[in-house]
């Protein structure tokens, strides 16, 4: 189905965005040490993902104006009937907190009920991912593919552990063993 914008274009703006708030959040973290707060179990905000998710926003509102916001830290929330940008300011907090890596800025843009493109900005890294729709994946500018590597036996793998829902920790485990 085509798109009734330019996807290539409005994902290179997306990743001027997530460079920019990037770099905010890199200087600030070095300047100022974040204030911490409790959402739930092992679940932390700071306010720097608060004011990097008010800065996304306010950016994306201007390059697409009809879309609606899914923003984690809840500074905009709206759905609209055909475009919503998707938001994590800063996917890693318990990392950025403690002024590790990763922590990244991850931002997607959904039409109807496909994701179309999307954008991950891992800031300690300088690490650009980006992708749309038909128009493949990149990190900082260079076009990645998937492995060609058949096996698992011959793969590299990673992973991650649920850190506040221990209730699916058994079927993580499994899936490992």
């Amino acid at each position: 189905m085509p798109s009734p914008i330019d996807l290539k274009h409005t994902t290179l703006k997306v990743v001027d965005i997530a460079r920019t708030t990037g770099n905010f959040l890199r200087n600030e973290r070095v300047c100022h040490k974040p204030d911490v707060y409790l959402k739930g179990k092992n679940d932390f905000v700071t306010n720097m993902d608060r004011k990097s998710e008010e800065m996304i926003v306010e950016q994306l509102e201007q390059l697409l104006p009809e879309a609606g916001f899914i923003a984690e830290e809840g500074t905009r929330s709206n759905i609209m009937p055909v475009f919503n940008w998707i938001i994590d300011p800063i996917d890693g907090t318990t990392n950025f907190i403690h002024g590790l890596s990763p922590f990244a800025i991850s931002i997607a843009l959904k039409m109807d009920d496909a994701i179309v493109l999307g954008v991950v900005y891992e800031i300690g890294l300088d690490e650009m991912f980006h992708g749309w729709r038909d128009g493949g994946a990149y990190l900082n500018g260079n076009r990645i593919e998937v492995s060609s590597t058949s096996l698992v036996a011959n793969s590299l793998i990673a992973t991650g552990f649920p850190y506040n829902n221990f209730g699916r920790l058994d079927g993580y485990l499994k899936s490992m063993r």
